[in-house]
């Protein structure tokens, strides 16, 4: 019998006088001691709402069905036992990681009080034990830091050391890695799975990228709508999936081999008829070929430092050195690299929130610093759309406020032609962010940013939080663009994948200089630098 044991369990929300919202349906799995099960699906599918409510986290949910757990001296029906027994049970036994550590952890407390907040008997060596499991060498600067002092990847691993402090049997993984970039995230799931094997404690992993698990996950299990429609080994699942879900999901993933090409969507690849699926036959078109011109955007010799001041010293801290590189216009340039490497740095100094310490930066042959308004040149779509729109603004207003236009009839007429340009709606033009999904939320800023009709867009990380088969449609949507207003796009990102099928121009950053560059088939199939190399290990499929 599984450490964990899922029989039929169901959970729904009450939406109305005698109507319900079924968010998980009838689901059964099981998951060992030393195991890990990654649970995958899109926004949308279920998994968050079935992992918080095996332990009833929610209050307002409706629970049915059995959730065996074995842990305890005797096995037990969480579901059904007494709200003491369950206490018991998720302050020792079950942990949570999840998504986005800066939301989790207190932002006024230092990190080594709150790893210790929950041992009983916590003192120093507890805590040097605990952050040395989860590889934070240098523990006594970690212990005393506040989590903004530490990057993504080190709070990620205080959060695990969090989880681990209790020595749960259950550890419960929300999209731990999903903001994270891929050497870090690489190396947060080895630690993970490391841990699983040495301490043999089951894992529940939860994530949208179905291939993110191969070589972690012991067994897969697909939700779709509620329901796991496949589960099953990870190696037999990722290599020969059997349900028309699973393999859509594989196929709509962007990477290198489809460069060139449309990418397709869940739609494309699957005939929906109610809950019925059926794989549907999709053949890719090849992208309307882009003209190279001439130069637009140059950096020459870029340095970049912050200074810390304290008394009697000023400290510098060196962010990007000896930068240079051309932006032509047509070109799809991406910027890679692990999170510290300098790629946000050089998207601030383009846009003006920086100014370089060295170097020059020009447009058009022109010094950039003589451009008064950047607006109408260079526009920018950040990662996370939700941040980027006021949630008290309908989107009809978010976007026409960027036209200044005194003809409210014309901003209007604009605004509408832009959403229906972006894959949305004239009904939409009332709506408010939280009434549209993440991949939608994108569409409008896109739409926000192309308002001015800008030369070049910045898109940073601007599909990273996406669910795969959203990210097909937003590429493919960029694509489209791209042709239809003629546009150059500098694509900032952590994902390999993204970029080589995206870019025709690779840069690869790696502590603020500049590792290698050049034409992306290139750089792909002969990478030059041993850093490339390890990038492409983790990310090409």
């Amino acid at each position: 019998m599984g450490l964990l044991e899922v029989h039929n369990f169901s959970v729904k929300f009450k939406i109305g006088k005698d109507q319900y919202f079924d968010a998980v349906k009838n689901i059964s799995f099981s998951i060992n001691a030393g195991e890990i099960l990654g649970l995958i699906g899109e926004s949308g599918s279920g998994k968050s709402v079935a992992s918080q409510n095996l332990t009833k986290l929610q209050k307002d949910a409706i629970t049915t069905g059995k959730v065996i757990y074995n842990g305890s001296p005797e096995a037990m029906d969480i579901l059904t036992c007494s709200d003491k027994i369950l206490q018991e049970i998720r302050s020792k036994e079950i942990s949570y990681i999840f998504q986005e550590p800066m939301t989790a952890l207190n932002p006024l407390i230092k990190c080594g009080k709150q790893i210790l907040e929950g041992i009983e008997t916590a003192n120093d060596k507890s805590l040097e034990e605990l952050l040395l499991k989860v590889e934070l060498l240098d523990f006594n600067r970690i212990a005393q830091s506040y989590p903004h002092e530490l990057s993504g990847g080190q709070r990620q691993r205080v959060m695990i050391a969090m989880a681990l402090a209790k020595k749960p049997k259950l550890l419960i993984a929300d999209e731990p890695t999903t903001a994270l970039d891929v050497a870090i995230q690489n190396d947060i799931l080895s630690l993970l799975k490391k841990i699983c094997t040495n301490e043999k404690m089951a894992v529940l992993f939860i994530t949208h990228d179905l291939l993110s698990l191969a070589g972690f996950a012991d067994k897969i299990a697909v939700m779709y709508k509620g329901e796991i429609v496949e589960i099953n080994s990870a190696k037999t699942l990722l290599t020969n999936p059997k349900h028309p879900y699973t393999n859509a999901l594989i196929q709509s993933r962007a990477d290198y081999d489809k460069k060139g090409n449309t990418l397709a969507e869940i739609d494309d690849l699957l005939n929906i008829d109610g809950d019925a699926l059926s794989a549907k036959k999709f053949k890719a078109s090849p992208l309307p070929s882009i003209q190279i011109g001439e130069e637009i955007l140059a950096l020459k010799q870029i340095f970049k430092s912050h200074y810390k001041k304290s008394l009697f010293s000023k400290q510098e801290t060196q962010v990007l050195k000896e930068v240079s590189f051309k932006l032509n216009k047509g070109d799809s340039l991406g910027l890679i690299g692990e999170s510290g490497s300098g790629k946000s740095t050089i998207a601030k100094l383009i846009l003006k929130v920086w100014k370089q310490s060295k170097g020059e930066i020009s447009l058009y042959g022109k010094p950039l610093m003589r451009f008064d308004d950047l607006s109408k040149e260079i526009q920018l779509v950040f990662q996370d759309p939700f941040s980027s729109l006021n949630p008290k603004h309908s989107i009809g207003k978010a976007i026409s406020e960027v036209l200044i236009s005194a003809d409210e009839n014309r901003s209007k007429e604009k605004t509408l032609a832009l959403l229906q340009e972006v894959g949305l709606s004239s009904s939409d033009f009332n709506k408010y962010p939280h009434e549209f999904s993440g991949g939608q939320r994108q569409r409008i800023c896109i739409a926000k940013a192309l308002a001015k009709n800008p030369k070049i867009v910045v898109l940073d990380e601007a599909v990273s939080a996406l669910d795969v088969s959203v990210q097909a449609k937003v590429l493919n949507l960029l694509n489209k663009l791209k042709q239809q207003k003629e546009l150059t796009y500098l694509l900032i990102s952590h994902d390999m994948n993204v970029v080589s099928y995206f870019c025709n121009k690779l840069i690869v950053l790696k502590n603020g200089e500049i590792v290698e560059m050049g034409l992306t088939q290139k750089l792909i199939e002969e990478p030059a630098s041993e850093y490339t190399k390890s990038l492409l290990e983790h990310s090409i499929n």
